[in-house]
């Protein structure tokens, strides 16, 4: 989102134009043209931050004013690792968690939460491909709770790539990569409104 001096200064250069062209037509001006710019700086100001909030999730609005598809809320998650245990020759379970995804307009923070981790985003894009399917994709860094460290698992990072299915969004699915190696698919789909802060609270609400 614009920030208040940005958005200040478009004003100016607006106003500034403006003056120049009722000068060069010949309009009298006076200072009492310009009171009312402080006022019209905070409706501006206001009706951006209000529109980077809530009002660009619109459905009315998709698709022609605003491109960017609304995912915020708390997703179940199925991930599926490649990896395969070096000692039994087999690969991991299919690990059922959540996604908590907090969104404005400007801004996108997606937080995977497992019982033994948590990992968010870094770097993100949220991009429109050719045949017209909206894409995220990010840089992550995951973390391990403090007991599987040394032990399992250490801190690492890792990049994911996920199709937007359906307008409104219905699911979201793709793959992901690790620096340890590992690859896997991730699937996104049941959402609810409300973002969790931890595991255990998405999967009580999952669970009723």
């Amino acid at each position: 989102m614009l920030s208040r001096i940005q958005i200040s200064s478009f004003l100016i250069l607006a106003v500034a134009a403006w003056t120049v062209l009722l000068w060069v037509r010949g309009f009298p001006l006076s200072w009492e043209l310009f009171w009312p710019f402080s006022l019209v700086l905070s409706f501006v100001g206001l009706t951006a931050a209000a529109f980077d909030r809530w009002f660009w999730k619109l459905q009315l609005l998709q698709g022609w004013f605003v491109k960017r598809p609304d995912i915020s809320g708390t997703w179940r998650v199925a991930l599926r690792s490649e990896w395969v245990n070096p000692r039994t020759g087999e690969k991991v379970p299919v690990i059922d968690c959540y996604m908590a995804v907090k969104q404005t307009l400007s801004t996108l923070n997606m937080r995977l939460l497992t019982p033994e981790s948590s990992s968010w985003f870094i770097a993100h894009n949220i991009t429109l491909s050719d045949d017209d399917v909206y894409q995220v994709a990010g840089v992550y860094m995951n973390k391990p709770k403090l007991p599987l460290r040394g032990d399992r698992s250490e801190i690492h990072y890792g990049a994911v790539l996920l199709d937007i299915q359906g307008t409104p969004a219905k699911s979201l699915e793709g793959d992901y990569w690790t620096d340890r190696n590992s690859r896997g698919t991730i699937r996104l789909s049941d959402r609810k409104k409300e973002v969790f802060a931890t595991y255990e609270q998405a999967h009580a609400a999952f669970a009723e």
